[in-house]
């Protein structure tokens, strides 16, 4: 990993309040502030790039065919961010983009790569939230429905690959983890993995636990994570600098953890404000930053799956 540092990456503040509102504020304030961010290019190994400063990581492969991008930033950076991508592959056109998942900050290019041809290729959930309306407790204001030409038109539920520059990449469902539609995309040959909103090493992610993700299925898509990594992948988040799957086991041991301990306070009764008042996560705000948002949200992803009925 002598390619990059840390320090070349745009850091998420945490949000530091349990309230809806808050959180939502924190949420827009560090996408406003990532959409201004002036856009930086490191290099990956294999040939790939990482572009930082459009909401998201966004990774880059040249090819003759086109450009190739796992994530297309926020919509305030897509020009920018699409300019940049083209001049650092040397390709004239974007051939194929994956969205992650369906957040804004992974599909803002989807407009302009549709119009210009592009392949959009995401696992069929996202496909179906970005056909309509969304409303979340952290995006009060919504997002979408995407027009529909800018809605992905390669959609796959399980696995699949696709062969792009000299290199086989493989992509898979994570299922319910961070959103119900999360994907990887491994580059083979390059070894590097793309891992999406489930991993972030510049905060907490965001448990979007209204479109299906939740903290059990975030430690399920870990464990999925650490099957296709070996000691020599490079790892890549939806937000911070990259990983070893060396972090990836800590943070798979971390999730479970939380998981584990707010699984405890759902069964003695307590609601949501009462498991993080104990603080299940306090042990890791060191590196991490304020942990009641992420508990919050991590408490009330476990209805649907321990009090249906709640």
């Amino acid at each position: 990993m002598s390619n990059f540092t840390r320090r070349g990456f745009l850091q998420v503040a945490a949000a530091s309040s349990a309230g809806a509102a808050l959180a939502a504020t924190s949420f827009n304030t560090a996408w406003a502030r990532e959409a201004r961010a002036a856009l930086q290019v490191a290099p990956l190994a294999g040939g790939l790039s990482l572009i930082t400063g459009a909401g998201g990581n966004v990774v880059v492969m040249g090819s003759p065919e086109g450009a190739l991008l796992v994530d297309g930033g926020n919509a305030a950076s897509s020009a920018a961010l699409l300019k940049l991508a083209l001049k650092t592959s040397g390709a004239k056109q974007v051939h194929t983009l994956f969205n992650t998942h369906w957040h804004p900050d992974q599909t803002g290019s989807n407009e302009r790569v549709a119009k210009n041809g592009g392949r959009i290729i995401a696992q069929e959930n996202t496909k179906l939230w970005l056909g309509r309306r969304i409303v979340t407790e952290w995006m009060p204001a919504g997002y979408g429905p995407l027009p529909k030409p800018a809605l992905p038109n390669k959609s796959f539920y399980t696995t699949d690959s696709v062969d792009f520059g000299g290199d086989t990449l493989k992509f898979g469902h994570l299922g319910q983890a961070h959103t119900d539609g999360d994907l990887y995309v491994h580059f083979t040959k390059a070894n590097v993995l793309v891992a999406g909103g489930v991993v972030s090493s510049s905060g907490w992610p965001l448990m979007d636990w209204q479109t299906g993700g939740w903290i059990g299925g975030l430690v399920a898509a870990y464990d999925r994570l650490l099957k296709v990594a070996d000691d020599r992948t490079v790892v890549v988040p939806a937000n911070g600098a990259p990983v070893t799957r060396r972090e990836l086991q800590a943070w798979r041991d971390m999730y479970f953890q939380i998981f584990d301990r707010c699984v405890k306070q759902l069964v003695k009764g307590m609601g949501p404000d009462e498991c993080a008042d104990t603080q299940p996560a306090k042990e890791y705000e060191a590196q991490f930053g304020a942990s009641r948002p992420f508990v919050l949200a991590s408490f009330k992803s476990l209805w649907g799956h321990y009090a249906p009925d709640a």
